[in-house]
């Protein structure tokens, strides 16, 4: 007879004293795991958990750096700056607010805005530009897109595109209540998918 076989050992499940060898127990029949297995088992538990908690510190500093960069970066201007966006400058250089004309008049309660605005491309490629671009958002939270008015018939900014070094002037036209002191010029530099302004500019 072999030595392990007189020698004995304590089920893990049902704590009877069994053969050293036993696979089994031959009281309760459940398997008797090797201390290795066991080992190897919280290796791997403790793996999965430090992986796992590695990635969630990850997400929020990596969501923490875009927040931050987001905060950093300036969305609303005031009149007398230049907006830098994209390589492409952009400058309010007169605001002019009117009833109208003989021929051509505001609606009751309204005026007319006429923006004079300068785009100058001081990127490597070619740009677009468009009036259709431009909104205006008044005290209300209102937007508007530009009206057609012949007040600005001989300056009005027109669609084309602009090459590198290039720069055009052109007006706006939009219309607002009148003496409204909270109007904002906003930019979308995709109007039709845009959903939030590139950046706004508080008119005086």
């Amino acid at each position: 007879m072999r030595k392990e076989e007189n020698e004995m050992k304590i089920c893990k499940h049902c704590r009877s004293q069994i053969p050293k060898g036993a696979k089994i127990c031959p009281n309760c029949r459940k398997k008797q795991g090797g201390i290795v297995k066991w080992i190897v088992v919280v290796i791997i538990v403790m793996f999965v958990i430090g992986v796992a908690m590695g990635g969630g510190n990850e997400e929020p500093t990596a969501k923490s750096k875009k927040n931050e960069t987001a905060k950093n970066e300036k969305a609303e201007f005031s009149q007398n700056e230049t907006v830098s966006f994209k390589g492409v400058d952009f400058a309010v250089t007169n605001v002019k607010k009117t009833s109208g004309s003989d021929f051509d008049t505001a609606k009751e309660g309204y005026e007319y805005v006429i923006v004079s605005v300068k785009i100058e491309n001081k990127s490597e490629e070619k740009i677009s530009y468009n009036p259709f671009d431009w909104q205006m958002e008044n005290s209300n939270g209102q937007e508007e897109s530009t009206t057609f008015t012949t007040i600005d018939s001989d300056t009005a900014l027109s669609s084309g595109d602009l090459n590198a070094g290039g720069v055009v002037e052109g007006t706006l036209a939009f219309e607002q209540p009148q003496g409204d002191a909270g109007l904002k010029l906003n930019y979308y530099a995709n109007a039709i998918f845009d959903n939030e302004a590139s950046f706004k500019i508080k008119l005086d």
